[in-house]
Formats: C-alpha cells, structure tokens, sequence
C-alpha cells in the first residue's frame, strides 16, 4: 500500500470518521489494539478519531493506527525530553485545553440554531431582490489614489468620465499617482450594506470609496443579469438565517455570562471597536455616492 505522508495522514484522522463498525470493537471499547514500549493504543482511541465520517476502510483504519502508534513514539520521546516542562509548550497545552472547553461550553449552552421557517425565508428573498430576483455580475475597475490628490475640482472633472480610459486621462492630466485593477463579482460577494447602491449604477457610473489614507473609484465597467428563482435561493437563504440566528444567539448568551460574573480589567489595552454593522468608514452611504455626486463627498 502507498506510503501517506505525516500531512495527508493528520487530515485522514479528521476526515474518516464514524468507520467502526466492526461488532468486535463496539463490543469492547477498551481492547487493545497495539503496545508501544508500556502504552496501550485501544479501541476507544481509534473510535475518537474515526468519530465523524463513516465507512473508513480497513486500509484507512491501518493508517490511522499506525499513525496513532507515530504519535505515541513522539509523546513518549517528548517526556524522556521533558518537554512538557517547557514553558512554551506548557502555555500551549493549556491554551488548547481552554479551546477544548470553551467550545464544548458554547455547544452546551447555545445549542443548535432553530431551522428557519418558510416566511422568514420568502420574506428574505421579496427584501433582498438585488441578491436574487434582480441578481447580476458586476465587472468594476477600480482606481485607487492618494486621498490628498483628491478634490473637489478633481470630482467634478470625473463626472464626465463613463470609461476607464477617460478616468485615466483626467488623473495622467492632473499628474495623480494612481493603482488601477479590475474584478468581477457576484452580487453575494459584495457587501449586502453596499449592494442597492451598487445594483443601482449604470455603466460607466463611480463609486467612491474611503480607504484610510487612499481614496477609491469604482467604476462599473458592465453588468449582466443573472437572477436566482426562490427555490434555488432557499438553500443558500437556509445558511445565512442560519448562521445570523446562531451568531445572536451566541452573542446573546455571553452577554448574559458576561453580566452574570465580575470582570475587572486590571489593564486594557484598547476600547472594544466598533461593530460592522454600524461601521461605515470604509464607505460612503451618501445618496449622491454614484459619479453624479462626486463632488460632494469627501
């Protein structure tokens, strides 16, 4: 049989799970399976890592014991080395044991989110016509330039532009150092705050963007329609409800544990930042974003 690599063979422990279904070992969960030196590797070792994908073959159950009989060898020499004394790999053991528990302690208190139920889907889908009824790809070409470059007389020479090429004379003309790259992007790959403005534009129209120091213009260079029927969209409708569900619930339930116990900061290093969804530096939401309006933003 083909050697697998220490690599392939970690990311087997993972993927075949749930493969034991021999009668013998769920019999006896505890029976030994091989001896390193005074170790034992069981039955019930091999369960652990064979725990979430089913129909492991017997070839594949070989490779992962032999692995666990590698990493048995390695354990054993890390403690002839005393590693386990070092400080670093002390903090990393315990790092990973509050990992462990920290998230066994979520799965038990937060729990599994409730499937969304059919009205909140269809009432997604009808609010959301950009993502799906009315969906298109967009193709943008964006500029990218130094914000003290930018001004109000530059805005007003951009309204004019409706190519690429014009926007790059304007800037070649005025001397304005620049970084120009294209995209394409689907409407789910574009931020949902963002996306009415952006369904909204025409071709040629342009879009500014803040970025720290730097100033974008996003021109829309073309756009196509590509809708998506409610029957496709419930799927992918299903995950997102989903997850945001899950994300508040979560927030949720360590708000309360956060209100429940005394937490006292002896030193903080920074106040908690903003959240995304009422963080709109990156971006301008003003009305009069698109390139008719350029030259009242900042």
């Amino acid at each position: 049989m083909k050697k697998i690599s220490p690599t392939v063979l970690a990311l087997t422990v993972i993927v075949f799970l749930a493969g034991c279904n021999d009668k013998d070992e769920k019999k006896s969960p505890s029976q030994v399976l091989a001896k390193v030196n005074d170790a034992e590797i069981t039955v019930h070792q091999l369960n652990f890592v064979l725990a979430k994908a089913p129909n492991a073959s017997p070839e594949q159950k070989q490779q992962i014991l032999d692995q666990l009989i590698d990493q048995e060898l390695l354990v054993e020499k890390a403690t002839e080395l005393k590693l386990d004394r070092e400080p670093n790999i002390v903090q990393a053991i315990e790092a990973s044991k509050r990992q462990i528990l920290a998230q066994a302690a979520a799965e038990r208190v937060i729990g599994k989110p409730a499937e969304p139920i059919k009205t909140a889907i269809d009432d997604f889908y009808a609010k959301n016509p950009d993502l799906f009824a009315n969906r298109k790809t967009y193709e943008f070409v964006m500029f990218a330039l130094p914000k003290a470059n930018y001004s109000d007389a530059i805005a007003k020479k951009l309204d004019n532009a409706t190519t690429a090429l014009q926007v790059k004379t304007i800037l070649d003309n005025e001397k304005i150092p620049y970084e120009i790259k294209e995209s394409k992007r689907t409407a789910e790959q574009l931020p949902m705050q963002l996306l009415p403005k952006l369904a909204a534009m025409n071709q040629g129209d342009i879009l500014l963007m803040n970025e720290g120091d730097s100033i974008g213009l996003l021109q829309l260079k073309s756009s196509n329609a590509i809708p998506v029927t409610p029957a496709e969209a419930e799927p992918m409708i299903k995950r997102y409800l989903a997850t945001k569900d899950a994300q508040e619930n979560a927030k949720s339930k360590l708000k309360a544990l956060q209100t429940a116990a005394k937490i006292e900061y002896l030193q903080k290093f920074a106040s908690a930042p903003a959240s995304a969804a009422n963080d709109a530096s990156n971006v301008s939401t003003a009305d009069d974003s698109l390139k008719a309006g350029l030259k009242g933003l900042k």
